[in-house]
């Protein structure tokens, strides 16, 4: 949003450009044909593509006699006004998969609809015979036009006038959230140096968000024993991650502080690995030191688990360290959610203090990829998370089944024990499913990897979906709150669009299967893995601060740059000694 001037100077009627893009490589027709919205002073003015250029409304799939995934799009944009509402529409497409990555599509003779007031929050998309009924067709009020502009990327693109407060909101909405400024006081009065160190920056981004910040200021000229007045400088710290982390395929990567250290595991099967490593070391930096302490606490060397040592991540339930992970009994394929429990005072690098994985059952002991859709059909269940809210403790995991066709997979949720987290309280509900273009793309039908952040009031869920090792990786974001019942599927707001895409940070492809972790100061950090070019398909690890917008929801794409610029980082303060 570097091109959009002061959003208070719009010199003629603003319009909202409505556009399919063109597909290419890197922008698959599952991605390109969805409703992306630009906003611009007139038709002589330069468009201002809106949410990174990427698909906002996106047409639900169907699903086959055999309950597959039928990937569906949108073509041939329309946008009218009726009363206080805007209608967008567009020609259902049907996509046809041919098995190998190859697909076709044709119009199925529908329309897909959705409802509007400020182009911000939608309806549901809703089928229709008609583009509009003759009752409709007779209360239109506005209807769009063709609009030409080259720098939209865009294959068809219509624009409708729109109220200058609507076309300011979505704006200010889509203002690259960043950088603004740093407030600290000009003089401080100090007795102690642990004084001094408690004075911290306010640094000031964009949206009108805040995040306070530590500093390492430069006192050793300062005798805290007499009073005097000095003048000192001092540096913002921050803690930026280059991207990769580490130049190893660690894919899943998990972080978490416990116990005044920092531990570290991932997915490590890559170049044919079959075990789980965990590193310590005292800082999240210093756990991808060439010298940094790690091991090896299970492996199919030593164990019936010979496949899919996957997805492995820690959580304190029950007052005890634990690990969720996806382990393969035998030499097939068949990866199932297990629970791993490190005894009292354990030590998380040593092997026989971690107790044996433990299947997860439901509340009738029977495992948890057997029928649990009352469908009579079983499948595979891994990526399992682990998560507290409202007293209750919660278990999300992603499952799938081949039987008789590819349902793709799908995010179930139950209420846990929080003292045997293997065993559900709770039957499974089935909470979302890969409905969208940016879910099946290509026919990587994926949700996956969830985790969870948790506020003081709400529950995001981060989920994954589309390929897992490609540049098309995305993450998703399901929110709640935090008293809800959350296995009541009807509580939770499902995205329509992802929280997270490639270059959303620029130069990061494919971010997704993240998990979060508080450091010792109470920030926030995601993680995940990600390629370094839209052609790469080897993932990498990489880490960054989560930023909590002025609406409180956590922004996941903020670059460092735009946390805090290197050349801002520098700081002077005057400090008054009693």
């Amino acid at each position: 949003m570097e091109n959009v001037k002061n959003v208070m100077d719009f010199n003629a009627q603003p319009l909202l450009v409505a556009y399919t893009r063109k597909v290419r490589e890197d922008y698959s027709e599952f991605l390109g044909e969805s409703v992306h919205f630009a906003v611009c002073d007139d038709h002589d003015s330069p468009a201002v593509p809106l949410y990174n250029a990427y698909g906002r409304l996106f047409a639900e799939c169907g699903f086959s006699e055999e309950n597959g995934i039928i990937s569906k799009g949108v073509t041939d944009i329309e946008v009218a006004k009726i009363g206080g509402e805007f209608i967008i529409s567009g020609r259902e497409i049907v996509r046809t998969n041919h098995g190998g990555g190859k697909f076709s599509s044709c119009e199925s003779g529908n329309f897909v609809r959705w409802h509007t007031c400020d182009f911000a929050d939608f309806s549901a998309p809703k089928i229709m015979s008609e583009r509009y009924s003759s009752e409709e067709k007779s209360k239109i009020e506005l209807s769009c036009s063709a609009f030409s502009e080259d720098g939209l990327d865009a294959d068809k693109a219509v624009s409708i006038p729109i109220p200058c407060e609507v076309a300011r909101a979505l704006i200010e909405k889509n203002i690259t959230v960043k950088y603004a400024s740093t407030e600290l006081p000009a003089v401080v009065t100090v007795k102690s140096r642990a004084e001094l160190d408690n004075v911290t920056a306010l640094i000031k981004y964009t949206d009108g968000s805040t995040h306070r910040k530590r500093v390492a200021w430069g006192a050793e000229n300062i005798d805290f024993t007499k009073p005097g007045r000095y003048k000192i400088s001092g540096k913002i710290i921050t803690r930026h991650f280059p991207f990769p982390v580490e130049n190893h395929p660690w894919a899943d990567p998990v972080i978490t502080y416990f116990n005044r250290k920092y531990y570290f595991i991932a997915t490590n099967d890559a170049n044919g690995d079959t075990s789980f490593e965990i590193r310590e070391a005292d800082s999240p930096e210093a756990l991808f030191s060439e010298n940094v302490r790690r091991n090896v606490i299970l492996s199919a060397e030593n164990t019936v688990f010979k496949n899919t040592f996957w997805a492995p991540e820690f959580h304190i339930v029950g007052g005890k360290m634990r690990i969720f992970c996806a382990l393969t009994e035998g030499t097939g394929f068949d990866p199932q959610c297990r629970v791993m429990t490190l005894k009292d005072g354990g030590d998380m690098l040593c092997p026989s203090d971690w107790s044996e994985p433990i299947r997860c059952v439901m509340p009738n002991g029977r495992y948890l990829n057997q029928n649990p859709l009352g469908d009579g059909k079983n499948g595979i269940t891994l990526d399992m998370t682990c998560f507290g809210a409202g007293g209750r403790s919660y278990a999300v995991w992603s499952y799938r089944t081949w039987e008789g066709t590819d349902s793709g997979s799908m995010l179930m949720i139950a209420e846990n024990d929080p003292d045997e987290p293997w065993r559900l309280r709770t039957f499974p509900k089935l909470l979302s499913r890969p409905i969208y273009g940016w879910e099946n793309n290509r026919g990587t039908d994926n949700n996956e990897g969830p985790y969870a952040l948790v506020t003081g009031e709400k529950v995001y869920l981060a989920y994954s979906g589309g390929d897992a090792r490609g540049q098309m990786y995305v993450v998703g974001m399901l929110s709640a709150g935090v008293g809800d019942d959350l296995c009541d599927v009807n509580n939770w707001e499902i995205p329509g669009a992802p929280a997270l895409a490639s270059n959303f940070v620029e130069g990061q492809y494919g971010c997704g299967h993240n998990a979060f972790f508080e450091d010792e100061f109470g920030d926030f950090y995601i993680t995940y893995h990600g390629v370094t070019s839209p052609e790469s398909r080897a993932i990498l690890p990489g880490i960054r601060r989560v930023h909590f917008g002025k609406n409180g929801a956590p922004i996941l794409g903020m670059s460092n740059e735009e946390d805090l610029p290197e050349e801002m980082a520098g700081v002077e303060m005057t400090v008054v000694v009693k």
